[in-house]
């Protein structure tokens, strides 16, 4: 029997506040195609609609779009697992910290050598309130030290609450973190309103990931853009890493795709990296193809040629590349 592959996981940071209730809100009360599974500390604190509610047992709460809202009681592990392992694993699971925990614990569980093969980490987004992250500093100098480590651990900072903190005071604040934090990619939003597609990285078909570009991003005002690398020649596998993980632009949040690598052990690879994180993983389960296909996500000042140009000097010399698509 083929072993499953590990289900991507995303963990959800923040202070009291920001505004990660609101983005999980949209995630579970929303017609979403993803069959996700949110674990949060207190149901109490998501507010599900009724009409979506179509079974509740424990400490799980089913829902109407297939997704499913778990509370954590006691072990994170066994919670987790319980999840990967249930006849209807979900396709996503996404996790949400304490508003006042230290995500250095969480992130040390599915991180590194020793997390679970059964997940994967997909990234660590922290939301964080433009208006209120300097508040209450007088009386609680420690809590901006408790906010930075959030921000630090994070892959994808989700600036929330921009149109009540101004323009100036979200400039000062993006200041502040460009500062504090090397190369950590920032998305300014109102009431959480972010793509799935950036925050989760879904991949909706596992065999040909990067076709065209996600239909969720045309709805959200233009603050987003897509760009399609394709070339049938052969990736250097050291470079792409490096170049991935020190070179890849801070306007791009996200790429995933399937690649052919060459050198000492020729593979066909699955692509995945939010912001300063990439896995490249070996997909011996599908099909060969002469084509590498790689999806880019990222702001509006997404740049065709800088990518291209980048993703051509990781390749193996060889035939000349067909050239990538933009779309």
């Amino acid at each position: 029997m083929r072993r499953p592959e590990p289900i991507p996981l995303t963990i959800l940071t923040g202070f009291l506040g920001a505004g990660k209730t609101t983005l999980l809100n949209r995630l579970l009360n929303g017609e979403q195609p993803l069959r996700a599974a949110v674990l949060v500390n207190d149901f109490g604190s998501v507010n599900i609609d009724s009409e979506l509610v179509v079974g509740v047992e424990d400490d799980m709460i089913s829902l109407a779009n297939g997704c499913v809202c778990c509370e954590i009681r006691d072990d994170l592990l066994a919670a987790v697992e319980r999840l990967v392992t249930s006849p209807a694993p979900p396709e996503h699971i996404i996790l949400e910290a304490s508003g006042v925990a230290d995500p250095a614990g969480i992130w040390a569980t599915f991180a590194g050598s020793r997390s679970p093969d059964w997940v994967r980490l997909d990234g660590v987004t922290c939301v964080v309130d433009a208006e209120q992250i300097f508040r209450h500093l007088d009386e609680a100098p420690e809590l901006l030290m408790l906010k930075t480590r959030q921000i630090g651990f994070a892959d994808i900072v989700v600036l929330n609450k921009i149109d009540l903190a101004g323009p100036e005071t979200v400039a000062w604040v993006r200041r502040w973190i460009d500062t504090m934090m090397d190369r950590v990619r920032v998305i300014e939003t109102v009431r959480a309103d972010v793509p799935v597609e950036v925050l989760l990285g879904v991949q909706r078909d596992a065999r040909n990931p990067a076709p065209a570009p996600p239909a969720g991003l045309s709805g959200h005002g233009g603050r987003f853009s897509s760009w399609t690398y394709r070339t049938e020649r052969v990736f250097d596998l050291a470079l792409l890493q490096e170049m991935i993980r020190r070179d890849l632009p801070g306007w791009v949040y996200r790429c995933k795709g399937l690649v052919n690598v060459g050198g000492a052990d020729p593979a066909r690879m699955v692509l995945q990296s939010v912001a300063r994180r990439s896995e490249l993983t070996p997909a011996p389960d599908r099909p060969a193809a002469a084509e590498s296909q790689i999806l880019a996500i990222g702001t509006p000042e997404l740049d065709a040629d800088v990518l291209r140009e980048l993703f051509d000097s990781c390749l193996l010399p060889d035939r000349c590349p067909d050239g990538p698509v933009v779309v």
